[in-house]
C-alpha cells in the first residue's frame, strides 16, 4: 500500500473511532436528560407544574432536546461505523492487489 493510502485509511480509521465515542458520549448525555426529566417533569408535582405552566416549557424543551442528541448521536454513530467499514474495505482490495 502506497503512503498516501495508508495514510488516508489511519485518518478514516482514527475518524471513525472518533465518532463512535461520541456517539456513546451522546448516549451517556441522552441518559442523563432522561433521568432529570424523569426525576424533575414526570412525578406528580412535575406533571401538575407542567400541565398549568409553572415549569415555563422546560420539560418539553428537554424532550426536544433528549430527541436532537439522540437523532444526532445516531447519525454520527452509523457515520463513524461506515467510515470504519470504507477503510477496511480499501486495506482488503489493496492487499489482494
Amino acid at each position: 500500500m502506497g503512503t498516501g493510502k495508508t495514510v488516508l485509511v489511519t485518518v478514516l480509521v482514527i475518524a471513525g473511532l472518533l465518532m463512535l465515542a461520541l456517539s456513546f458520549v451522546a448516549s451517556i448525555v441522552v441518559d442523563t436528560i432522561d433521568q432529570r426529566i424523569a426525576d424533575e417533569c414526570e412525578d406528580e408535582t412535575g406533571t401538575i407544574g407542567e400541565i398549568i405552566g409553572a415549569d415555563e416549557g422546560q420539560c418539553q424543551d428537554g424532550r426536544d432536546m433528549r430527541d436532537r442528541v439522540d437523532s444526532i448521536g445516531q447519525m454520527i454513530g452509523y457515520l463513524g461505523a461506515a467510515i470504519l467499514v470504507i477503510s477496511v474495505i480499501m486495506v482488503a482490495i489493496r492487499k489482494r492487489q
